[in-house]
Formats: C-alpha cells, structure tokens, sequence
C-alpha cells in the first residue's frame, strides 16, 4: 500500500505538471489540490516525525536561517542568468502564472497547501521509504533524484533549477533533523520570499 501511494504519488505529479504546460488545466488550483491530496496522503500512510531528533526549536531556526540564505542566492544567481534574454522570459513566464488568480490567494494557498504538502510527501514519506528500503544515504539520493525528475516536466528552466539545489537542500535538512519541520520552514522562507520580493525580471509580474 505504500509504495503503491508512493509511485501514484509520482505518477500523477507529472501527469498534472504535463497538463498544466499543455494549457490544459490552471497552473494555482492544480499545484494546490495535488499537493494538498499528497500531503494527506503522506500523513496518513506514513506518519512524518516531526524533527524529533534535533528538537522544534534547533529544526525551526535552522530552517528559517537556510531559506533566508537559499533566498539571497537565488536572487544573485536569478540577477545575473536573467541578463540573458531567454533565461528572462522563462523567469517571466513563471511570475506571469501568478495572474492566474489573486495574488494573496496564490500566496495563502502556495504558503499554507502547497508547500507543506510538497515536503510531507517528498521528505516526510518518501525520503523514510526509500531511506528504509535503502539506506539513508541512497535514500536522499533517490528522493532528490525523483523529485529532480518530477519537476523536470514542467520543461521550465527556473522551476528545475530551484528542484535542484532546493530539493538538495530541503533533503539535507530532512535527514540531518529527523524529520520535517526544517525542510518545510525552509522552503516556506525560500517560497514567500520569492513570491513577495521576486527578482527584477518578474516584478512587473507581481502586485506591488
């Protein structure tokens, strides 16, 4: 039952992410309601610890600090790939799905749903799986590997960019503390950050 949820999980991640390239579905409400049926998922059939290794506090601050600093290098690395014309429009493309719906919704939802639920299944059901199955180190491997090859179905530049090095890190974070609560914190920082103070190549994108 589990690895059944596990590769479903997968599955319908790329199916939803080809759908939504394709146009055919809205970017907000199918990210939202896919991370929210995963994150469900995850806690109902794989019960993720809550960073009872390293304690809520340790895991909290650690993971606000990372975010912050996953933040300030995002912006630089954004800042200067965007001075290339292509890598500007992939950037804006991205920002520009934020018009989908309102801008504070877009936030709440993404910050409150889709975020949580994204690191409830990646690092919280299917990081322990592949990490019993494997060993721990393997398992972060293959769990950053799979979400790396997810996100590749958005066939956008940015978004595998940041599955890469965010993914490396909330990973990380996840087998360092035990648990969750860093790894979410974190990619919540990295997240509000990005959509509330987003790089210059996607502020005309963005309510100010």
């Amino acid at each position: 039952m589990r690895v059944t949820i596990l590769v479903v999980g997968v599955l319908i991640q790329v199916a939803v992410w080809r759908l939504v390239v394709r146009g055919r579905i809205p970017f907000w409400p199918a990210t939202v309601t896919t991370f929210a049926a995963l994150g469900i998922a995850a806690v109902l059939a794989g019960n993720p610890n809550c960073c009872r290794e390293k304690g809520l506090a340790l895991a909290s601050v650690v993971g606000v600090a990372s975010g912050l600093v996953f933040y300030g290098a995002t912006r630089v690395v954004v800042d200067l790939a965007t001075r290339q014309p292509v890598l500007q429009g992939a950037v804006s493309d991205l920002y520009r799905r934020s018009q989908e719906t309102a801008f504070i919704t877009a936030l709440a939802f993404t910050l409150l749903i889709a975020v949580p639920g994204e690191e409830l299944f990646w690092r919280g059901f299917v990081l322990p799986e592949l990490g019993d199955a494997t060993g721990s180190v393997t398992g972060a491997i293959l769990t950053w590997a799979a979400a790396v090859g997810v996100n590749a179905a958005w066939a956008s530049a940015p978004l595998l960019a940041g599955a890469v090095v965010g993914g490396a890190l909330w990973t990380g974070l996840a087998v360092w503390s035990g648990g969750v609560v860093a790894p979410v914190t974190s990619h919540l920082v990295w997240t509000g950050l990005m959509l509330v103070w987003p790089p210059p190549a996607a502020r005309d994108m963005v309510p100010s």
